[in-house]
């Protein structure tokens, strides 16, 4: 086989796939780091509303309600958090740069960054770091903006993503690290209010649980933002899809208005017609069917042989 044979073989061979690949991988990673994340903010759920353990700094000290389990928990929550963040970045790199980007990955990549996002915003909330209006509102967001999505495609329209949309998954993630980071040393109680079994709890400054939550309300704005310009663009498409179609089917009903009529004659061979019977030939039928049947009758009985007869 000649040189030139060889690279004619190497042109017209088949790219080979590399599989699942690694930004999916990342992805799937991602999701089962979730799920020790939901098991330790179940145990802390259980630690600060049923024996009301809580914790915050005082500089460098830890203070609050056997606070050093709670303290534990929540920053290996944290680190897991940050963890799967930073493998979102990754995967999503990862599948520009190889151009390795997958029908998997479009549709569980994003599902697993809300996931993320919301479990953490649900973690913060329990806490007390973080106000629960807003998780509430990052959810509304991502259901009218999926929904919206989900229709589109079966509409099949596509929209691409926009700058807002990124600026939003930036500005989120960063704030969501800003406050795990900041709200056990800013958010000191103020207030201990003690309940009819002797249990204290502790009231976050209000002005300071305001001031940490300032980059996320900002994000939850951008959010709100890229999600509207995304739902418009989502219904303003199925609209212009929807019109196109509808033009479509006038056109095609004028051309067919439009274009001459085709008689088609059919001619069917008498022979193949079924006969119709006259009345003279049904009356004379049903003639020899009476006859027939009187015949049966006297050949099955003969009254002058029987016995009352002799």
């Amino acid at each position: 086989m000649t040189k030139l044979e060889n690279k004619k073989m190497k042109i017209i061979s088949p790219i080979k796939k590399n599989g699942f690949g690694v930004a999916n991988w990342l992805t799937v990673v991602r999701l089962i780091l979730m799920i020790p994340f939901i098991a330790i903010m179940s145990i802390v759920f259980t630690l600060q509303f049923k024996y009301k353990y809580d914790f915050h700094y005082e500089g460098a000290l830890l203070k609050g309600n056997h606070p050093l389990w709670i303290s534990l928990l929540y920053w290996i929550n944290v680190s897991i958090f940050i963890i799967a963040m930073i493998t979102d970045f990754v995967d999503g790199y990862y599948a520009r740069k190889h151009k390795t980007e997958s029908t998997f990955g479009k549709i569980f990549d994003p599902i697993a960054d809300k996931v993320a996002t919301t479990l953490m915003l649900m973690f913060l909330a329990i806490l007390g770091f973080s106000y629960l209006p807003l998780l509430v509102l990052f959810i509304v967001r991502d259901i009218l903006v999926d929904g919206s999505r989900v229709y589109a495609i079966r509409k099949n329209t596509t929209i691409s993503a926009n700058i807002w949309g990124k600026i939003k998954t930036i500005i989120v993630s960063l704030a969501i690290v800003a406050l795990a980071f900041s709200a056990p040393w800013l958010i000191n109680a103020t207030k201990v209010i003690k309940d009819s079994n002797g249990n204290e709890t502790t009231i976050a400054d209000p002005v300071k649980l305001l001031y940490v939550n300032l980059p996320l309300i900002v994000g939850l704005i951008i959010a709100w933002v890229s999600g509207i310009i995304y739902m418009v663009k989502y219904l303003k498409g199925i609209k212009n899809e929807l019109s196109e179609k509808e033009q479509n089917a006038t056109q095609l009903f004028e051309t067919i208005k439009a274009s001459p009529t085709v008689e088609i004659n059919i001619e069917v061979d008498k022979d193949l017609e079924p006969k119709k019977d006259t009345e003279e030939e049904k009356n004379k039928s049903n003639d020899e069917m009476l006859e027939k049947e009187s015949k049966k009758t006297s050949d099955q009985i003969d009254f002058s042989k029987t016995e009352i007869f002799e």
